[in-house]
């Protein structure tokens, strides 16, 4: 058996992949590249084409990566995970995308973590280790016909096997699994982990559930002061909670609370 320092080849394919899901809907199927764009891209592309739900888009590298904001996602190839799912939630259940994605990959970290590694979500969707970012959530939804929701995209980056340090614009505010843990960490067992931990969280919700009370105790945001920017527009106040749609709750400064559907948050100190 391989030590942790001994970590075989961490080559992906779509048999690697789909050989060992234990799930029935995500990841059935999967398309897998070497190098693309964007797998966002490509998903939209899929689902455009009548993909079935579940369908799973993998790369090896991006070259056109992006994040919220159409912001840019750092994706060396071989070392992170970078994939995005089909999904089609229908419109009672698309605003819990983001928090089940979040919640699902930073359950399957709690997997591989020590009981003491402190795991949490910057509202609305980054997870963090110790305040650092390890990985993000992109949604994209297609409404069709009449405001119907067609499909939503989940994506998903995750920061497995990189050293942050190599990347001078985020060595300050992101880190890896490896960095983390001390050791290589096989990009197939974290990506079959947030697969099996986000079917269950999506069976749920297309049940009837809710993973809002589950994903808010992970939020580092609550109970802070903190600045939520959008735009061009910027509110602060205290942060007291969100909604069952996930909006942030904030407490003015005159009392007052304002709803925000989304924002860049930074806590104030």
């Amino acid at each position: 058996m391989a030590s942790h320092k001994e970590m075989p080849s961490d080559h992906l394919s779509e048999e690697i992949i789909k050989s060992g899901l234990s799930t029935s809907l995500l990841g059935r199927p999967v398309i897998h590249f070497r190098t693309i764009g964007s797998t966002m891209d490509e998903a939209r592309k899929a689902a455009l084409d009548n993909a079935p739900e579940g369908t799973l888009v993998v790369a090896e590298e991006q070259t056109a990566g992006r994040g919220r904001f159409q912001r840019t996602w750092v994706s060396p190839p071989d070392v992170n995970l970078y994939f995005s799912l089909i999904l089609r939630p229908g419109p009672d259940y698309a605003s819990q995308m983001t928090m089940m994605a979040s919640l699902a990959l930073a359950k399957a970290i709690r997997r591989l973590a020590t009981e003491n590694t402190r795991i949490t979500i910057k509202w609305p969707n980054d997870v963090h280790i110790s305040r650092r970012k390890i990985g993000g959530i992109l949604i994209e939804s297609s409404l069709a016909e009449q405001g119907r929701l067609n499909f939503s995209i989940v994506g998903m980056g995750v920061n497995v096997n990189f050293d942050p340090v190599e990347y001078p614009d985020i060595k300050d505010v992101a880190t890896s699994l490896q960095r983390e843990l001390g050791y290589p960490v096989p990009r197939l067992h974290i990506l079959r982990a947030i697969m099996e931990e986000m079917e269950d969280l999506y069976q749920a919700i297309r049940q009837g559930g809710s993973v809002r009370e589950e994903w808010a105790l992970l939020l580092d945001t609550l109970g802070h002061q903190v600045r939520v920017a959008w735009g061009e527009q910027v509110v602060e106040g205290y942060a007291q909670g969100v909604d069952e749609d996930g909006s942030l709750v904030l407490r003015l400064p005159d009392g007052s609370l304002q709803t925000l559907a989304a924002g860049e948050v930074t806590l104030r100190t």
